[in-house]
Formats: structure tokens, sequence, C-alpha cells
């Protein structure tokens, strides 16, 4: 029988619950959202002597954070000409080297000097191409990424495709061989632990109902109670409710839908990816899969819609893209099936910032067991005045929609749209 729950969970142990504390009257930061980007935020300023506390409305990495497919690495959505034309080319490089380079070194530094053991595995991620001329194009992106950064890349031809994954499916792809494997429920665990040692009080089961700007700061109002705070930082993402409005507004919903099939034993995953990489695909509605930290298992996801789905329905859409990729495996069991929501902003840029003096960290659009605690860390450091806060990602902007209030409606009619296109793909595909 299927878990309607994340396998990431079976494999960690949950931080101990801290919901009968009792909440201060009063803290320098107040931290909204439990998650990679709060409870890295609470690292850094509990760290640097302010007292902090952090609440979310389900148990602390109730979201996205535990829940997302365990692939850790830098990318950007915008071609290197898109960011360049909207931000110029000083900060364009800023962007692109913030999201390949400094936050996985700043992650890799924090698993180290927090001894967070999260499976951390550098196998690598292969980018399969849906199209030929994908070939080419990235080629060429490639070429003048590699002139600006460090950036490990290597190109395989369709013939070579099966140095990365046993699938005939892609037309080639790009490796990058800096990304690495992870149990994301084990990384944001562990986040927690290292944010509680450094001060920090965390607390789950605490919704937030209301703020109200006062002369010091903020009245934060809880389902607990009301709490002061001096700051107050909202790391909600792709989990903001509508009563925070502004940033509700810029910030949209999307889920994902992961699956995980039963034990198929160490030999038959190392037949389905010799290099023991991590895969995704360049169409839209694109698949993301890996072999389990222990390589038994895969660990499947897929925009199996732009909606809510149900469960039923998502889970038959993964097999079915499963099948897709693997046509060797036949009907096989599937021992978990649950979703998450990632928070896409409009620019497909996430932004560091402030909105009517409340601070925010959001809009990571798919990159977030990276970016997510690397802007935390910023806008901490933002929020507390340290010349270090610096960072590119101030620069880009969060920006609404006038017909996007308190629902994204919009998000079936474009789940249409990308299944028109997905047709379209397929059936023009060379």
């Amino acid at each position: 029988m299927t878990k309607l729950k994340p396998y990431w969970w079976e494999l960690t142990k949950r931080p101990a619950a801290s919901e009968q504390q009792a909440l201060p009257k009063e803290v320098d930061i107040l931290i909204v959202g439990a998650g990679l980007t709060g409870l890295s935020a609470a690292r850094t300023a509990a760290k640097a002597g302010q007292s902090v506390l952090v609440v979310d409305q389900h148990s602390p990495g109730f979201g996205a954070s535990s829940r997302n497919g365990g692939m850790l690495g830098g990318g950007h959505k915008l071609s290197i000409a898109e960011m360049t034309a909207r931000y110029g080319e000083h900060i364009a490089l800023g962007l692109l080297r913030e999201a390949h380079l400094d936050s996985a070194d700043f992650v890799r530094k924090v698993m180290t000097e927090e001894a967070i053991d999260c499976d951390y595995d550098q196998v690598g991620r292969f980018r399969g191409f849906w199209h030929t001329h994908e070939y080419e194009t990235t080629a060429r992106e490639l070429e003048q990424l590699q002139k600006l950064l460090p950036i490990e890349a290597s190109l395989l031809s369709q013939a070579q495709q099966h140095q990365a994954v046993a699938s005939d499916l892609y037309r080639g792809g790009v490796v990058y061989h800096q990304h690495a494997a992870i149990n994301p429920a084990k990384w944001v665990f562990g986040l927690h632990r290292a944010a509680v040692d450094h001060g920090a009080l965390i607390q789950g089961n605490t919704a937030v109902l209301g703020l109200q700007k006062s002369s010091h700061g903020y009245l934060v109002k809880t389902v607990r109670g009301m709490v002061k705070a001096g700051k107050v930082l909202l790391a909600t993402n792709g989990y903001t409710p509508p009563q925070m409005a502004a940033l509700h507004r810029r910030v949209f919903p999307v889920p994902s839908f992961i699956i995980t099939t039963e034990n198929l034993g160490r030999e038959r995953i190392k037949q389905l990816f010799p290099s023991d990489m991590m895969v995704v695909e360049s169409r839209a509605r694109h698949c993301y899969y890996r072999p389990s930290p222990d390589k038994t298992r895969i660990v499947f996801g897929a925009r199996a819609a732009l909606f809510d789905a149900p469960e039923k329905f998502a889970m038959g859409q993964l097999r079915k893209l499963l099948g897709q990729v693997f046509p060797q495996l036949g009907q096989i069991d599937i021992s978990h099936s649950w979703r998450g929501f990632t928070g896409f902003s409009f620019e497909f840029m996430p932004h560091v910032g402030q909105i009517d003096g409340v601070w925010h960290a959001a809009g990571y659009s798919g990159n977030g067991n990276t970016l997510a605690p690397w802007l935390g860390h910023k806008a901490a450091l933002q929020m507390i005045g340290d010349p270090a806060s610096e960072t590119a990602f101030s620069h880009s902007v969060l920006k609404t929609r006038w017909w996007y209030h308190n629902r994204a409606w919009f998000l079936p009619f474009a789940d249409l749209a990308f299944r028109g296109r997905d047709f379209w793909s397929d059936w023009s595909r060379s």
C-alpha cells in the first residue's frame, strides 16, 4: 500500500517538539516560516546576538524544504542575455555567481560547521534535452557561462547519454558536475538544530494572524498570543497565506508531486543510473529523478499538474511518466507518494528586500535547496545592518499582476496551456 507522506521523513529523526514553550513577549527578530529560509536566517541572526523567534503554522520543516527531490546545485531560469538586458551586466554577473557558486559554497560551509549529515553526495546532475536543437543552444550558453564563472559542466551527445541514464528519451544533454544529492529532510532538520544551538526559539503550530506596525517595530498576532518584534521576516515562500497580501501577491504556489518506487535493489538501480547522477529534463513540465541515498529506489518527481490535483490522479501521471523514461521497469509498486508547494515569482527570480518595512526572502522558483538558506542568511544580515549583507538578489524585483489577489486561479489555465505546449513539443520533436 502506498504511503501518502514523504519518503524522506522515514529516514530522518525529526526535531523534538517545542510547541509547549511559552512565547516571549518581545524579540529583536521574528521570523514567519520554519523552512530553509527562516531557519538559515534564524541561525545567522542568533549567532550575531539577536533574540530570535521563528513561528510556523505547521511543524518546523513541514513544507517544501523537507518534501523536495533532494537536488542541490546552482542554476538560473533566465538566459544570460535576458538577465543582462533586465538588470545590467554587473548585476547579472552577481546573480549568476550567487546562484551557481556562492549559495552552494555557503550550504556546504554550513553543513561542515554545524556537522549536518544529510547524505551529501556530489554525483552531478544530467539535464536531458527534449529537442535536438537544444544541444547547440545550450553549448553556446554554457560557453558564455564558463567564460564568466568556473562552472564544471560538459555536454553529452545522444550517443553518450547512457553514461548518465539508461533511457532513450532524450536528445543528449548537459552534466553539471558540482551538483549533489541530499536527503532534504536531514538538511532542514539539521539546520533547525543549528539555529536552536545558537539560541533561536522555534515554535511550530503557531500561525500568524496579522502584523501591526508600532512605534518600536511590529505587533505580531499569533494563535498563541501577541509578540512585539523589532523586525519581521516573511520566510513563507510557496506557503505564504493570503493575509500576508503584499508577499502573497508576488509569490504564487506551484505544486510538485513526487513518488518513490519499491526497493529495486542496488544492481538494478546501477543499471538505470550508471554514474549515480540525478536527472532533470528540459521540457517545461519536466520530470526530475534520482536514486535514493541507499541506491535501491528511484525518487521521481514531476509537475503532474499546476494545481493541487487529487492524489490518485497525480500518482497515476507520475507512474505514466516513469514508464516513459524507463519502459524496461514495467509495472512496479510505488512505496510513497506526496506533494509540496514551490514558490514561483512572475519574473522567475527570487528576491530579498522589504515591502512596507517587512522583510522577505522568497520566489526561488524551484531552486530552493541552495538559494533559500543563502538568501535567508543575506536577509538576516540586512536586518542587523551587517556590511556583508549585499546580494545581487536585492536588485531583482518581485512584481505582482493586477489580476492576482487571494487565489492562484490562473494555474489550471496555465496547466492547460502547458499541456498544449507539451503536446506540440512532442509532436514536433526532432
